[in-house]
């Protein structure tokens, strides 16, 4: 019975129909927090199923939200698809890119960086409460 199961393989099984359609029709799939309940490798295996060609071939699109950094590597993801969400001074959001990231010398992040060691690092931003949460702060 499902209701046996992990929480991670009824999650699975919840999505893989959403993403056999995604993948056969060409479209876009949305996945929140798509990594939530789910091994790390696992969450990889999906979204090679959407970088490989002779899976996806209708260019089906994912676009997912993640707080996962084992997938934050060159081998899965170009620059330019990871994206960033921050508070400004204001309390809005604002997203970046982190091809558009700038380090200190004016140069972007290179391919062959370590993407996730360096935003848990806080290089990239995108941690807005975590200082004033360590420093007790209001």
């Amino acid at each position: 019975m499902l209701e046996e199961e992990s929480s991670g393989t009824r999650k699975l099984f919840g999505s893989l129909a959403e993403i056999i359609d995604c993948l056969q029709s060409g479209n876009l799939m949305v996945a929140d927090e798509l990594d939530a309940k789910l091994h790390p490798k696992l969450l990889r295996y999906i979204i090679e199923l959407f970088t490989n060609p002779k899976v996806n071939k209708h260019g089906a699109q994912l676009l997912l939200t993640s707080h996962d950094m084992t997938t934050m590597i060159p081998a899965v993801y170009r620059r330019d698809e990871i994206w960033f969400c921050a508070l400004n001074s204001s309390n809005a959001s604002t997203i970046y890119s982190l091809i558009a990231f700038k380090k200190e010398n004016g140069k972007s992040p290179r391919k062959d960086e370590s993407y996730g060691k360096q935003y848990i690092e806080g290089r990239y931003g995108a941690d807005p409460y975590l200082r004033r949460i360590l420093d007790w702060e209001v």
